[in-house]
């Protein structure tokens, strides 16, 4: 069965055509959806977007639940979602940056200034919805777009790349740097989670393609690529907006919680303004990318007013708007049957006898396998029906009649969420990292173990020149490693 095919039924269910209408009273409508378990918000949220393909931006309590909900959207359309992080290792605290995150926010508005043929889908949490973001316009004027075939000096790629604060480097190895050798440029842009590698041709562009840091291995070929500055750089924040007021005006904002992100957004702002003026005047000088919370982050009253120009929904357990569009889902969770598959057979016959269609959600056909071996040798006639997509928690809808469980839950393992790789800082000695190597510097080789650091050195392999790194053992003993190793 296809779960494109389950979210077909729901479209007509008159649940979620009654979200759909509510939605459609447009700015300042509030509706509350009870009685969702599970994945059952998943199912109608992505429901409700395929009757209107309007943008939405998911509002959810921490980080963890938002990374499960994405996790559970992108299972059931079969594409990615947008997750919006905050800048920051730890809340509010602006002094330490994530600069991970702060790649993956810029992702996400250079993707929101694209238009695409339906809304945009976008998950986000407390902390981060209470950052402001560069206004879109600025950020249109300070980014570039370069396409295989454009006529573009490396001169001028160059000029921009210092105006707007990237970083001349021998390699490039994390967002904001960039290299030029030759005919080749290395750019790290805050739009894509790899760099690229631009190949001209006196001054016509060749080649674009994207690279590993590590490897240096081309890993796609692209026809065009956006330049976009970092986000969080002092000379872009004059003029922050909250992302509500950056975002489309026909978002519809999905919220678990209203009054937990408004009380989060508060103690956060405050915790902000005291770091603020507790630093000294040396540390801010010393430090320009470290903004005044006032331009940084939006207060609790700024966001709560934001919400009134969107259609809200709320959905979870608390409910915070006093409105009359309530729409009663009444979703069980999936019993617990901790490994027990007599208890299982009972409960997917009983359903049965209630007309309930049981399906059963796996990560991989190899767990649906097992799951049919085992049961045909207890009971063959205990019937199910496999969707190979996971999602984080099963529920049964009474309505629609269906049961959607999850087998990790059925075996009574650990589920976590699934989010793309992104922008990672190897646990391998970093190109970085070596620049900063002096000789006599002791390195430790995963086979090998500890050398002493001898320099880089080029080394005839194979009729081909490649750069070493050069190690010292005991006994004067040499190795060469592969710089790209």
């Amino acid at each position: 069965m296809n779960i494109r095919d389950l979210i077909n039924r729901y479209k007509t269910d008159e649940r979620i055509v009654a979200t759909a209408q509510a939605l459609n009273k447009g700015k300042g409508s509030k509706t509350q959806l009870k009685g969702l378990v599970g994945s059952a918000d998943a199912v109608a949220a992505v429901s409700t977007y395929f009757l209107l393909h309007k943008p939405q931006l998911f509002v959810l309590p921490n980080r963890e639940e938002a990374a499960y909900f994405l996790s559970d959207l992108e299972g059931i359309l079969g594409k990615e979602v947008l997750l919006f992080p905050s800048s920051f290792r730890k809340a509010f605290e602006f002094t330490q940056i994530d600069t991970a995150n702060v790649l993956a926010r810029a992702e996400v508005l250079n993707e929101l200034n694209h238009q695409s043929e339906y809304g945009q889908i976008v998950v986000t949490y407390p902390e981060a919805l209470a950052e402001k973001v560069i206004d879109r316009s600025i950020l249109e004027k300070n980014t570039l777009e370069i396409s295989v075939g454009a006529s573009l000096g490396i001169d001028f790629i160059n000029e921009f790349l210092f105006e707007y604060d990237f970083e001349r480097s021998d390699f490039v190895y994390e967002p904001g740097q960039f290299s030029i050798r030759g005919g080749i440029v290395d750019i790290f842009s805050f739009s894509h989670e790899l760099p690229y590698r631009i190949e001209f041709f006196g001054d016509s562009v060749e080649s674009i393609r994207t690279f590993e840091i590590d490897t240096q291995l081309s890993v796609d070929d692209v026809k065009t690529l956006t330049i976009v500055p970092n986000v969080q750089a002092k000379f872009l924040t004059e003029n922050n907006i909250s992302l509500l007021d950056y975002i489309e005006k026909d978002t519809q904002l999905w919220f678990k919680d209203v009054e937990f992100t408004i009380d989060i957004v508060k103690g956060g702002y405050k915790k902000a303004v005291e770091l603020w003026k507790a630093l000294g005047v040396t540390d801010k000088q010393q430090n320009p990318n470290w903004i005044d919370p006032k331009f940084s982050f939006t207060d609790e009253k700024m966001l709560s007013d934001l919400f009134q120009d969107f259609a809200v929904i709320e959905f979870g357990k608390q409910f915070f708007y006093q409105t009359e569009n309530v729409i009663q889902f009444e979703t069980k969770p999936q019993p617990s049957f901790n490994k027990d598959f007599d208890l299982l057979i009972k409960n997917l016959k009983e359903n049965e006898s209630q007309h309930i269609h049981n399906f059963i959600f796996t990560n991989s056909t190899k767990q649906t396998e097992r799951l049919y071996a085992i049961l045909d040798d207890i009971d063959k006639t205990a019937k199910f029906t496999p969707v190979n997509v996971p999602l984080r928690e099963g529920f049964l809808d009474a309505q629609q009649k269906v049961a959607f469980y999850t087998d990790h839950q059925i075996f009574d393992r650990f589920y976590k969420y699934q989010l793309k790789k992104g922008y990672q800082r190897s646990q391998a000695i970093t190109l970085k990292d070596l620049r900063e190597l002096k000789p006599g510097d002791f390195v430790t080789h995963i086979d090998h173990g500890i050398g002493k650091y001898a320099g880089l050195e080029k080394v005839e392999v194979n009729g081909k020149t490649q750069e070493m790194i050069r190690l010292v053992y005991a006994d004067n003993d040499l190795l060469y490693v592969n710089i790209n190793s």
